[in-house]
């Protein structure tokens, strides 16, 4: 059975036609997440994967 984790930011399209966003888990755990380069990384904090999301969207050029 795969963990269950929620959505927390907006999904962003990525520059390569992807999409990366960042999700919780019920244990509060955060995860960057995208879909073009395969980022499946934890996150200290929600500011933290937050900019790593404004920062990483506009330059992942990965396509799907």
């Amino acid at each position: 059975m795969e963990e269950y984790r929620e959505i927390v930011s907006d999904v962003l399209t990525t520059a390569g036609g992807a999409q990366a966003w960042v999700e919780m888990n019920l244990s509060g755990y955060l995860t960057e997440r995208c879909t073009g380069c395969g980022a499946n990384e934890d996150a200290v904090a929600l500011v933290e994967a937050l900019q790593w999301l404004t920062e990483h969207a506009p330059a992942c050029a990965a396509r799907q």
